[in-house]
């Protein structure tokens, strides 16, 4: 508080300094008028005397006032105190000129007046400020003509001398107004400042803090991306060892428990692969790569996926598109919407429920009258709905709404999965609509831009429903980890092939010449990677067709994805279970 009134004192001082510095030729012209005015009646000497100490004091007065004001080592109290002294000088020797009236006619009394009155009310705009300065100033020029209009006598003096008092008394209430709005601005003005200051300090408080959120974000991001490989090396060989214990005869309690671990390694697989969903999308790394994609294939690939989880769940699934039906999306995104949606449908339906997904075109028409061609895609459940004011949180992060009605089971998720369809749909642009009440199910609609339909299209089936086998077939396994190495072994031994394994690049190229085809890890030992692998096998591996080869990998970076496309490697990301690698090698070696 004490420094507040020091700020203001000081900014006082100023004005008053500022306005001495720049009245010197006004004074200066008014002090030759009145030199002039009684230069005729009032002798030389004391004309020109007192026109020496009126701009003598005035530019003495000017100087000191800058220096004080400058001079914030001296305490502002004292400084203000000068000031007064000061203009209790300048105001004895301007309103001096008062006493040239006992020499002069009343006209020349009157104009005298008014050119001394003027400069007393001038002083409201200069001195009022510092109150007290003001005072002292213009008491000296208004006293000493009233006091000399009074001493004249009669009516005309007394009335006068009224006057020129109750002039005084009006400049004073006038400079009390001018100081409280002085005084007001001041202090709109620091308030004005320490909110720009408190803007501002919290401005970089949110900087720092975004910026520390960012650094957090990224350093989450690159944690899960280098720990996913570790986290799905001991995944890969639980689930490979998992799919070789199928083909072990035992005691059906024995089997119901390996079925409970397998369903267990899924569920930790899923989160894993939405845990690692959400850090790519946040921290941008994921691209959005529009092409054509047939949607018939595509939904007949995804559903398929789900068939043995809605037969365990007693849920019927019910497809309607129309057939050659394409749209221009990034197919491993729309893939991965869909798996999640029909996920979700299929854990909130009752037993007996039904998931339908249904395509249809519409024409979509802008503002401007044009009219684009649209692909609706819609997922319907028969659960227990959503209720309207629930709509929006359904899709943030780990958010799991009780699911009450009959015939369903609380469904097992990790609250991640509409989280991740809201992400993909902001990535590919696409509109997420939901339509449902309690009772009532829910149904999410997509929006997709139509392309021209087509024959071929590279978003095909996967393939799941058709008949394979390695019966008989040699498969090479280039792993360093001899935990998932024996695992691989396990596995495909149980699938009837002779299985050779590596654990360096060195060992599987004096195998090569043996295997129908090759199962490499992305990552190996030694600086190696399983893309150098793959090309260096190949190339060993003269003889016609080219060897078959299927990458297995726990990276998700685009890159890594693009240089598999790049080389024809077909991608499994771990954790792989028996039946998806035995699937891709045995679609590998008949395409080769």
């Amino acid at each position: 508080m004490a420094a507040a009134l020091d700020e203001l004192d000081e900014r006082r001082l100023q004005v008053v300094a500022e306005q001495a510095v720049g009245l010197r030729w006004q004074i200066l012209l008014t002090a030759v008028v009145v030199a002039a005015i009684v230069w005729r009646d009032v002798s030389a000497p004391w004309v020109l005397g007192w026109f020496a100490a009126v701009i003598a004091s005035r530019e003495w007065r000017a100087a000191a006032l800058a220096r004080m004001a400058a001079d914030r080592a001296r305490p502002i109290a004292a400084r203000l105190r000068a000031t007064v002294r000061w203009n209790v000088l300048i105001g004895a020797c301007n309103g001096s000129a008062a006493l040239f009236m006992a020499w002069l006619d009343p006209t020349l009394d009157a104009v005298l007046t008014m050119i001394l009155v003027s400069w007393g009310a001038g002083a409201v705009s200069t001195s009022a400020t510092v109150m007290p300065a003001f005072l002292a100033y213009a008491g000296l020029l208004f006293m000493p003509t009233a006091a000399m209009w009074l001493l004249a006598g009669g009516w005309l003096g007394w009335g006068v001398g009224a006057l020129v008092l109750m002039f005084f008394g009006v400049q004073t209430r006038f400079a009390r107004r001018n100081l409280q709005t002085f005084e007001e601005s001041f202090g709109i003005r620091a308030e004005n400042q320490a909110l720009a200051t408190s803007l501002e300090f919290e401005r970089a408080q949110l900087a720092i803090a975004r910026d520390q959120a960012v650094r957090a974000n990224n350093d989450k991001s690159r944690f899960l991306a280098g720990a996913s490989h570790d986290l799905r090396q001991p995944l890969q060989a639980m689930a490979l060892n998992v799919g070789a214990l199928r083909h072990v005869a035992m005691a059906p309690d024995a089997r119901a428990i390996v079925e409970v671990v397998d369903s267990s390694l899924e569920q930790l697989r899923a989160m894993l692969d939405a845990l690692l969903d959400v850090s790519k999308l946040d921290a941008g790394v994921v691209v959005a790569q529009p092409q054509r994609v047939r949607i018939d294939r595509l939904l007949t690939a995804v559903m398929a996926s789900f068939g043995a989880a809605a037969t365990a769940r007693r849920v019927g699934l019910h497809i309607t598109c129309p057939p050659g039906l394409a749209v221009r999306t990034d197919p491993d995104l729309l893939r991965r919407m869909l798996a999640n949606l029909v996920d979700n449908a299929i854990k909130f339906s009752p037993a007996d429920g039904r998931v339908e997904v249904r395509v249809c075109t519409r024409d979509a028409s802008d503002v401007s009258g044009a009219s684009d061609a649209e692909v609706e895609l819609t997922v319907q459940d028969s659960g227990p709905g959503i209720a309207p004011e629930n709509h929006r949180i359904v899709f943030e992060d780990l958010v799991q709404l009780q699911a009450t009605g009959p015939g369903i089971a609380t469904a097992a998720g990790h609250g991640l999965g509409l989280g991740i369809v809201r992400r993909m749909a902001e990535l590919l642009d696409v509109p997420v609509e939901l339509e449902s009440s309690l009772g009532a199910g829910a149904c999410f609609r997509l929006r997709l831009p139509r392309a021209a339909a087509v024959g071929v299209d590279g978003c095909e089936g996967d393939g799941a429903g058709a008949p394979w086998s390695l019966a008989g077939r040699c498969v090479l396994v280039l792993e360093d980890d001899p935990m998932v190495r024996g695992a691989y072994l396990n596995a495909l031994g149980a699938m009837g092939c002779r299985v050779l394994s590596a654990a360096t690049l060195d060992e599987a190229l004096g195998q090569v010449d043996e295997p129908d085809a090759v199962v490499v890890d992305c990552r190996l030992g030694g600086g190696v990677s399983g893309f150098d692998a793959a090309e260096r096998l190949r190339e060993q591996r003269c003889a016609q067709p080219a060897l078959p080869i299927v990458m297995v990998t726990a990276d998700t970076d685009p890159a890594v994805v693009e240089a598999a496309r790049r080389q024809a490697l077909p991608l499994l990301r771990k954790p792989v279970d028996d039946q998806r690698l035995g699937r891709a090698l045995a679609a590998a070696i008949e395409g080769s």
